[in-house]
């Protein structure tokens, strides 16, 4: 008799505390351009998935809320970077930085959560320096 096939993992999606199900979807909507996938029917709102590109992120309402780190892989940061300047209301934890293992930026979410933004490396910045504007610019 042979072995029955191992279990496929089909995803992973992190799932992220919040206070209020209804802000946190508003700030990744108007804030980082994700979009409503789904949510639950409960009033207010327990559970939610917003996502950018296919890739999801679930919103829970938890209480007591424990904030969680989530890392996001992008193809660049310069466009995101400009629209999180320009917003004023995100909170800043790492500006871009140049490290070995990629050019990666740190944020919160209302709720204390970090977003970690990170892309490939830049060749010509020296690792652990933070990145000036016009280097941004140049394709990362």
């Amino acid at each position: 008799m042979s072995a029955p096939a191992p279990d496929i993992v089909e995803n992973t999606i992190p799932v992220l505390a919040v206070a209020n199900v209804e802000a946190s979807i508003q700030f990744y909507r108007s804030g980082l351009d994700f979009q409503l996938d789904w949510h639950g029917d409960s009033q207010p709102l327990y559970i939610a998935s917003v996502s950018r590109d296919g890739h999801a992120i679930m919103l829970e309402r938890r209480t007591p809320l424990t904030a969680g780190c989530v890392w996001i892989g992008v193809d660049e940061l310069s466009s995101l970077w400009a629209k999180i300047r320009s917003n004023g209301k995100v909170e800043i934890v790492q500006r871009p930085t140049n490290q070995r293992y990629a050019l990666d930026m740190k944020i919160k979410d209302p709720d204390g959560n970090i977003l970690w933004f990170g892309t490939e490396p830049l060749k010509d910045v020296p690792f652990g320096q933070e990145v000036a504007e016009h280097e941004l610019q140049r394709k990362e």
